[in-house]
C-alpha cells in the first residue's frame, strides 16, 4: 500500500472515531479501547516508515470501529426502548390502579395487548418494533384519569419528602401520578417547574435524590397543607 492510500485509511478511521466519541457508551467498548491502541500504532509504524504494519495495523483498527459503532447503535435503540416501555407500563399500572377496564372498555384492551408486544419485542431484543408499540400504548392511554374522589380528599399535602424506592425510584413522573398529589403522571412538569431548583441539575427533571422536600403546587382549585405522611 503506497503512502497516500495508505494516508486515506487512516483519515477514515478518524472520521469514523469522531463519530464514535460522540456516544458515550463507547468508552466502555473494548472494541472501541482497542481500535485506538491500533490506531496510534499504525501511526507510530506509518512515522517510522514501516508502511506495511501500518496498514495492517489501521484495517484492524477501521473493522473493531466498525463493530463497535454497531454495538453502539444498538444500545442505543435498547435505551430508547426501555425508555418509552417504561412509560407504557406506567400507564398500565395507572390504569389498573384506576379501573380503566371498566371505564375505557373501547381501549383499554388493545393497549394492554399492545403492551405484551412490547415487552416480548423488548425481551427478543427487536428494539424498534418494541419502541413502536408502547409509543402505541401511551398515545391510547394518554387521555385517562383518576377518577376525581380518588385524586380528591379532605387533606391533599403541600410537601413531599423524596423517597428511595428500590422497585420503583422516586420521580417526578411517579410522583405525579401518587393520588394525593395529582393522580395523573402527566401533571409531572407542574412539580418540576416548582422545585427545579431544588434538585442536582435544574435542567435535567431525571435526576432527584431522595430527601429532598418538594412542594406540591395547587391545580384546579385544590387546598393544600402540610407534608404527606407514609
Amino acid at each position: 500500500m503506497n503512502k497516500k492510500n495508505l494516508l486515506i485509511v487512516m483519515v477514515l478511521f478518524l472520521c469514523s472515531t469522531a463519530a464514535l466519541m460522540a456516544q458515550h457508551s463507547l468508552f466502555d467498548n473494548p472494541d472501541y479501547r482497542r481500535a485506538l491502541e491500533l490506531q496510534r500504532m499504525a501511526e507510530a509504524a506509518y512515522d517510522e516508515g514501516d508502511y506495511l504494519n501500518a496498514a495492517e495495523y489501521s484495517r484492524e483498527a477501521e473493522q473493531l470501529s466498525a463493530k463497535a459503532r454497531k454495538d453502539a447503535e444498538i444500545q442505543r435503540l435498547a435505551w430508547i426502548a426501555n425508555s418509552w416501555k417504561n412509560r407504557a407500563e406506567g400507564r398500565i399500572n395507572f390504569g389498573e390502579r384506576y379501573d380503566a377496564a371498566e371505564r375505557y372498555p373501547d381501549i383499554w384492551p388493545e393497549a394492554v395487548d399492545t403492551y405484551a408486544q412490547a415487552v416480548l419485542d423488548f425481551e427478543a431484543a427487536r428494539y424498534e418494533e418494541s419502541t413502536v408499540s408502547s409509543r402505541k400504548v401511551v398515545d391510547l392511554l394518554a387521555d385517562i384519569t383518576a377518577p376525581v374522589s380518588a385524586t380528591r380528599s379532605t387533606a391533599l399535602p403541600k410537601y413531599y419528602k423524596v423517597r428511595l424506592i428500590e422497585t420503583a425510584r422516586d420521580c417526578f413522573w411517579r410522583i405525579a401520578e401518587y393520588p394525593f398529589v395529582y393522580g395523573d403522571p402527566w401533571k409531572w412538569r407542574l412539580l418540576y417547574e416548582a422545585n427545579k431548583n431544588k434538585i442536582p441539575d435544574p435542567s435535567n427533571p431525571h435526576l432527584i435524590e431522595p430527601g429532598i422536600i418538594l412542594e406540591i403546587p395547587s391545580a384546579e382549585g385544590e387546598s393544600r397543607s402540610g407534608t404527606w405522611q407514609e
